[in-house]
């Protein structure tokens, strides 16, 4: 299935890797290859997450990191919609851009 980053989750990302890097840039790249992990599975096997308070949107949780990846399936495509921080309120998840400070 191919996979597509929103604005919001490509915003999100970099703010995630900015932020972790300003003290650990190891750990940085630790965080975002295990997000990437997590999408390539999800790109295979999308059923392994869990649905949202949304409809048609689901959450990923991000396993030994506290990060969520919300995403939703059209026309065979994954569409990755936000990487969030669980300790934050949950996002907003309709298309308007958000960015998230960290």
């Amino acid at each position: 299935m191919k996979v597509r980053y929103s604005a919001n989750a490509k915003a999100e990302l970099a703010a995630i890797f900015a932020y972790i890097a300003r003290e650990n840039p190891k750990a940085a790249d630790a965080v975002v290859r295990r997000i990437e992990s997590v999408v390539s599975r999800l790109a295979v096997f999308p059923g392994t997450s869990h649905p949202s308070d949304t409809p048609a949107v689901f959450v990923a949780p991000l396993v030994r990191y506290p990060y969520s990846i919300y995403f939703k399936v059209e026309n065979d495509e994954l569409i990755i919609l936000h990487i969030h921080h669980t300790a934050r309120q949950p996002p907003t998840l309709n298309d308007q851009p958000r960015m998230f400070v960290y």
